[in-house]
């Protein structure tokens, strides 16, 4: 009977490890890693904002559309509106020529606080996930 030397070859075990043991650690990263990197979590992130600053633009535009878009429907459907002159000027041109831009100046102004408020919010936020 020959003897054969100790080890792996000999012996007919087989040495089983964990693939845990050789996987590299998980590195924890910054959110705004996450976002610069596009992941998953970076995704969900700026559609969040996307989605916020769409909807603010959406209730600009549904509001624009209610007010001034109504205008020329009310001209066409009430004639005491349309035969109604303003020093010599007939109603619906002041209303349509005047009248309605410091409305959309609100309304942008309104629009642009909203985005910024938004903007603002994802910045705060990004740097409280930051910050554990």
């Amino acid at each position: 009977m020959s003897s054969s030397p100790p080890g792996p070859e000999g012996s007919g075990r087989v040495r089983v490890t964990s693939p845990l043991a050789t996987a590299p650690r998980h590195v924890r990263r910054s959110v705004r890693e996450e976002i610069d990197e596009s992941t998953g979590v970076g995704e969900v992130y700026m559609r969040s904002l996307i989605r916020s600053q769409l909807r603010a633009a959406l209730t600009v535009v549904v509001t624009l559309a209610l007010t001034v878009g109504v205008l020329p429907l009310v001209f066409l459907a009430v004639d005491a509106v349309t035969d109604r002159r303003v020093l010599g000027v007939p109603l619906p041109w002041i209303v349509l020529g005047v009248a309605v831009y410091p409305c959309l100046v609100v309304l942008g102004w309104l629009y642009v606080r909203q985005a910024e408020r938004a903007e603002r919010e994802f910045s705060e936020l990004v740097e409280a996930q930051d910050d554990r």
